[in-house]
């Protein structure tokens, strides 16, 4: 189904998936992709800030979830928008924060 709405994928990712990539030539044409169907939102010092805030209060709440996870959950609070993802953590982040999650499927 085609949708109006824009996709971002926050810079931390884009460096997640191209990460191990096997040669050159995936590297880039994977690069070109995403960087051609997605608009790459770039963190700010404030945003690493908040994520180290979200990150302590998951903690304090007993819950332990990965800093870059953090730093991606904040980004999409900032921007007002919902999440799509498959990692248990933002799960447990959307629990103790205002993140909104998008579930796979819903279009």
């Amino acid at each position: 189904m085609a949708s109006d709405t824009e996709l971002g994928l926050p810079g931390v990712v884009v460096q997640e998936v191209l990460s191990g990539v096997k040669t050159d030539a995936q590297f880039a044409e994977l690069h070109h992709r995403l960087v051609s169907a997605f608009t790459i939102v770039h963190a700010v010092t404030d945003h690493y800030v908040d994520a180290a805030r979200l990150k302590n209060t998951c903690l304090r709440k007993g819950v332990n979830v990965s800093g870059p996870d953090c730093l991606i959950a904040t980004l999409a609070m900032a921007h007002k928008a919902e999440l799509v993802a498959l990692d248990d953590d933002f799960t447990s982040i959307a629990k103790h924060s205002t993140l909104r999650l998008r579930p796979l499927g819903a279009g």
